[in-house]
């Protein structure tokens, strides 16, 4: 199944460079992973696991996976620079305004 196929069937559109796979896990689960690619290799961005059992189809159980590890992904990078802009606000806070 290609990149733009998992689109047509409900996956999130990512932006380029980054890339679902999906493995078959212990316990009977799917493991949907969400990967950046990089000059040789690629590097795990965020994962999480589904059961296609849960699901009607198997299509299903990995759009909802990668739905999943797609919003996860996006809820830490906004965390990410929410604690970049509380940086500023790090150190001492003098009432008398000096150092």
């Amino acid at each position: 199944m290609s990149m733009l196929d998992l689109i047509n069937a409900g996956a999130p559109p990512l932006p380029a460079g980054y890339f679902y796979r999906v493995q078959p896990a212990d316990l009977g689960l799917l493991r949907v992973e969400l990967r950046r690619q990089g000059r040789w290799f690629s590097s795990g961005v965020q994962d999480t696991y589904v059961r296609p059992g849960d699901y009607p189809t198997a299509e299903a159980a990995v759009v909802a996976g990668c739905q999943r590890v797609e919003q996860w992904w996006r809820e830490r990078l906004a965390n990410m620079r929410a604690l970049d802009e509380a940086r500023a606000w790090h150190g001492d806070h003098d009432p008398k305004g000096g150092r």
